[in-house]
């Protein structure tokens, strides 16, 4: 578990730094509620989800349980499934310019709004 909110912040500090200068500074918010561990095609993912506090859109972060390379589309693919549902009270429109990854592909995010 250290070892997993150590990613997250480390992923974090790495994408809010880019990500606040395409938010004008704002600070992204842990949304706790959207916290998951889910399984797509075999392998267990941890997703999180931050706003900028009463800003569209979401970031969705996501990685593999064993720490392994994401592929991209699985990315994508399991964040929307999962969000979609449960942060989603218009169309959901994928933001690519905000997607990001960690260098070694072990951690990944991606901007949607809905």
């Amino acid at each position: 578990m250290k070892k997993f909110i150590i990613s997250i912040v480390m992923l974090m500090a790495l994408s809010a730094s880019s990500l606040n200068a395409k938010n004008e500074g704002n600070k992204l918010t842990l949304v706790k509620e959207n916290h998951a561990e889910l399984t797509f095609k075999g392998v267990k993912y941890i997703l999180n989800s931050y706003i900028v506090i009463l800003k569209n859109p979401y970031y969705l972060t996501l990685e593999r349980e064993d720490n392994a390379p994401i592929k991209y589309q699985a990315t994508i693919e399991t964040s929307i499934d999962y969000i979609k549902p449960r942060g989603c009270t218009s169309p959901l429109k994928r933001l690519p310019n905000l997607d990001r990854h960690s260098e070694d592909n072990t951690k990944g995010m991606i901007g949607i709004s809905c």
